[in-house]
């Protein structure tokens, strides 16, 4: 015999029916990736100047000056000649500052010579000089015969130093691998060191 329903229970089957259908379309979604980020960290270690490396002075007028420490550890300014080799670059700055008091910004520059290396879990360790053009992360593990069947591709890490200065840059290779998180796939700089860990799973 048919059976009349209620407002009271239609109303709970109706929530009943709303709640089943938000959870076939919450299975349904589709995930959303997570944003691309480039994870780097940054320390400092002691560093002292030597010669060859050089200092980067901007004026508010919008011109700048390059100055490079003499191999005898001097270098040139306004009044003269200055021992700076054996100095911290905050020291270094300091120095500038007083000679140069309407810079903007001073940058110091660690003399490095044109190479870097490739350590680690690749065909071939490299340290070997960068090309005339413009070098990125998946070219230098290339110039290296790529990876060995023990790498950790997902646990690359690049360090670059400058003048105490520590940046390490944390990639997971997987994903340049795939086209996803390009980003990560940096330029090359002089110096930089790149190493794959062996992956112990």
């Amino acid at each position: 015999m048919f059976q009349m329903i209620t407002p009271r229970r239609w109303s709970v089957w109706a929530t009943w029916i709303g709640l089943f259908c938000v959870a076939v379309l919450a299975g349904c979604a589709t995930p959303r990736k997570n944003p691309d980020v480039l994870t780097v960290t940054y320390s400092t270690c002691p560093y002292q100047i030597t010669p060859l490396d050089s200092a980067l002075l901007t004026f508010n007028n919008g011109e700048s000056r390059e100055l490079a420490v003499n191999h005898d550890g001097t270098i040139e300014t306004g009044s003269g000649r200055e021992y700076v080799a054996g100095k911290t670059p905050a020291e270094f700055k300091t120095i500038l500052r007083k000679d140069f008091p309407d810079a903007a910004t001073i940058e110091i520059h660690e003399f490095k010579n044109d190479r870097f290396s490739v350590l680690g879990e690749v065909f071939h360790q490299i340290h070997t000089q960068l090309g005339s053009g413009p070098m990125r992360l998946m070219d230098a593990v290339a110039a290296a015969n790529g990876f060995t069947s023990l790498a950790d591709k997902q646990h690359v890490r690049v360090v670059r130093e400058n003048a105490g200065r520590v940046e390490t840059y944390e990639i997971d290779f997987r994903q340049l691998l795939r086209g996803e998180n390009m980003q990560q796939n940096i330029l090359i700089k002089p110096g930089d060191v790149i190493t794959v860990p062996r992956d112990f799973l």
